[in-house]
């Protein structure tokens, strides 16, 4: 994918980017917006959505003229380091150590930032082991020689040769065991050949630390024994030492040489921000500027919640206290700025935040991005009927993908890896099933398009609180929820499907971890991603031979429902949220399972004509929601047995009249709704036509069929879902 794909708004010139750091990606200089209060700017998206490969785009481009630090929160290498030596290391204190060694690195104008302050801290808490050794000890501590800075500039913290404070460490070693505890050794060494400017740094800095009273070492010592402890404290301890790397960063732009070499505003971009460690991490920000302590670090997350997080929110103050919201798609520049008021330790962090939403990509943009992966211009070179077949493609890839980035990636290497032999018989799930290569194993053999999608946006990002004896069920669990609509139909399957095991999940529950894993709610489908849904869908009609799981999913749900309409004492028990009745419920999963016989039978015994308790637009809804997407695309090749139904083509067997004209409305709305392929106007133009013939009843409420007739013609112009939800609005 082209890397600025769906995020030209952001990375323009002008643009939020841009802006927030003062330069643009050619290393033009740009207004500052905002200051010195900053917002954090947390890109909110689910999986897929591109949020990783912005932050990527703005520290190769824009962090060649401005230092840009990048860790992955996600990468387990922090939680590998810190389980080497618990006691003085943990995810937080390796993630800003790996950002100073990136601001140490920095070439660009104004040279490497270095961390001081941090490496004080740092220091402070690796000797701070009562437990260790003096050599184990002193190892620790020499760990962060690299965040020590060459050159002039630790010339004006420590007032010997570099090479001489690393000889005094090491002569520590001499007298065994030290005459006093390994900190108290270690601090005096630094303070000894601190400069009076060194010594003010760290006073200003770690003399702010809670009981230090102005006084650096005591800070020193203090964060040492908190990080010891470990719980609330060492987050406390870990939230002073991002402070302290912020402001080793502000004062490489607030000394003399920094106000006239740099520009710009420096950044730190936390990926993957919304589990434990980057929470951390955002929130220490949030807390220091809440409370008056600015900087002009950008800080940019990534959080797969559409409301950043739950941990934003901790306030009694209500909606006054939620994230600022914008969109490139709003237009113009978002008009933040931290409301007035709020008590200093009890305002909402939300207040600093200003949550920007991935943007979707259009149909233009997904077409672009396809015509690249295949190699090829729009309109030249085409064979006869390659333009037919490229079409489908496209419109697969849009229903499919809802302008998920990622699916658009993976669903055009599959497009460029496919020849379409016939067109007609071309549908979504052949697609999906066209095998390719991984980006991150090439050598791999070939895998269907699904599967790698599923790695990437399932397998890859769980809930961060998914149990661990849950890991290796959920895209198991996920792939027979595909076929749920609410959380009592969810429920149902979850009941039969965890029988055999202790520990469980409920349905609310997974619905609960869907949304914190950052998929939208669709009020019509207990996965409400349309594109996963099908990816899973697929899976469990793998899972077992000729689709039989799927079909006993199905199955399940049609005889749980039917038992509950069989046992209803009175009409009104028997009521259904989405479907009306628990018998329509029921008659659509037969559907889906494939028994077409039974859907039919319920709607001809519904119809107002035979039961007079029912009204002609009631029996319309019930229609709709029998033949309402069932997904049962995977379980037949049979599209054009349905359209022959649908057509009158093939006509149902029996002599009843309104039976047979139920059925071939019922197959011509289901192939309408079906939607795993094109709309077919031969079959929607028999809507009026079936409906007007149902009138032939001498039944009241005959003016609704005219009235529905219209109403679906008019949606099926527009290739308009005849139910729309959440997740089919972009259907078209």
């Amino acid at each position: 994918m082209s890397d600025d794909l769906g995020t030209g708004k952001l990375l323009a010139d002008d643009g939020l980017l841009a802006r927030l750091l003062g330069k643009t990606a050619k290393g033009r200089n740009r207004p500052l917006l905002y200051g010195p209060d900053l917002p954090v700017v947390l890109l909110t998206g689910g999986p897929g959505m591109g949020k990783g490969r912005l932050l990527r785009r703005v520290r190769d481009d824009f962090g060649r003229y401005v230092p840009a630090a990048h860790v992955d929160c996600a990468a387990p290498v922090f939680r590998e380091r810190a389980g080497q030596r618990p006691a003085t290391r943990s995810a937080a204190t390796e993630a800003l150590r790996e950002l100073a060694v990136q601001f140490g690195a920095w070439s660009g104008d104004g040279g490497a930032i270095g961390a001081p302050r941090l490496y004080a801290g740092l220091v402070a808490v690796a000797a701070g082991d009562p437990l260790a050794s003096p050599a184990e000890g002193l190892d620790e501590v020499r760990r962060h020689d690299v965040l020590l800075p060459r050159g002039t500039f630790w010339g004006g913290v420590l007032h010997r040769a570099f090479r001489a404070y690393l000889a005094a460490l090491g002569a520590l070693l001499v007298a065994q065991p030290l005459a006093t505890p390994m900190i108290t050794a270690i601090l005096d060494e630094l303070f000894e050949r601190t400069s009076a400017e060194g010594r003010a740094a760290l006073e200003a800095c770690y003399g702010a630390y809670s009981g230090a009273a102005g006084h650096p070492r005591l800070g020193l010592h203090a964060l040492s024994v908190d990080f010891q402890q470990g719980g609330e404290a060492r987050a406390n301890a870990e939230s002073f030492l991002f402070r302290a790397l912020r402001e080793d960063v502000e004062a490489a732009y607030t000394s003399v040489r920094g106000r006239l070499a740099r520009a710009g505003r420096p950044a730190v971009l936390l990926d993957h921000a919304d589990g434990a460690l980057g929470r951390g991490l955002v929130r220490s920000v949030l807390l220091d500027r809440e409370g008056g302590h600015h900087d002009r670090v950008v800080v940019v997350a990534t959080a797969r919640r559409a409301d950043g997080g739950r941990f934003l929110y901790r306030s009694a103050d209500g909606s006054g206290d939620a994230p600022a919201a914008w969109s490139p798609g709003d237009g113009g520049l978002p008009a933040w700025r931290r409301r007035p008021g709020g008590v200093p330790g009890l305002a909402a962090p939300a207040r600093g935040v200003l949550l920007v939403r991935m943007p979707t990509l259009t149909a233009e943009q997904q077409n672009h991005e396809l015509a690249r992966l295949q190699g090829h211009g729009r309109d030249e070179g085409h064979q006869p009927g390659e333009h037919a077949a490229r079409l489908r493609v496209e419109s697969a890839v849009h229903r499919l993908s809802g302008g998920r980035p990622r699916f658009v990636t993976r669903l055009g290497e599959a497009a460029a890896a496919l020849r379409v032999a016939d067109p007609a018989a071309f549908t979504d799930w052949t697609l999906l099933d066209v095998p390719v290569r991984s980006r991150s194993a090439p050598d791999a053999p070939p895998r269907p398009v699904a599967e790698l999608l599923l790695d990437d946006l399932v397998v890859r990002q769980l809930p961060e609180e998914l149990p661990p004896e849950q890991h290796g069920h959920w895209l198991d669990l996920l792939s027979h929820l595909s076929v749920a609509h609410d959380g009592d139909c969810a429920q149902e399957l979850l009941r039969v499907r965890q029988g055999g095991r202790d520990e469980r999940l409920s349905a609310y529950r997974v619905a609960e971890l869907l949304l914190d894993a950052g998929w939208p709610y669709c009020e019509r489908h207990f996965i409400g991603d349309r594109g996963l849904r099908h990816l899973l869908m697929r899976r469990l009609y793998g899972m077992e031979a000729r689709g039989t799981g799927l079909r006993a999913d199905q199955e399940l749900l049609r005889d749980c429902f039917a038992r509950r309409a069989a046992t209803a004492a009175a009409p009104e028990e028997r009521a259904d949220a989405l479907f009306g009745t628990a018998a329509a419920h029921a008659a659509h999963h037969g559907l889906a399972a494939g028994d077409t016989e039974g859907a039919v039978d319920r709607l001809t015994r519904s119809f107002p004509a035979r039961d007079t308790s029912r009204s002609m637009a009631d029996w319309c809804a019930e229609l709709l929601a029998v033949a309402w997407s069932p997904g049962r695309a995977p379980l037949t090749g049979a599209r054009g047995a349905r359209r022959a139904r649908a057509l009158g083509e093939t006509p149902a067997c029996g002599d009843d009249v309104l039976r047979r004209r139920v059925d071939r409305l019922l197959h011509a709305v289901w192939l309408y709704e079906d939607r795993s392929g094109p709309v077919d106007p031969a079959v929607t133009g028999t809507w009026r036509q079936l409906l007007d013939r149902l009138g032939d009843e001498p039944v009241p409420g005959i003016e609704v069929l005219t009235r529905t007739a219209g109403e679906w013609a008019e949606r099926a112009r527009e290739r308009q879902p005849l139910l729309p939800c959440a997740c089919t609005r972009h259907l078209g």
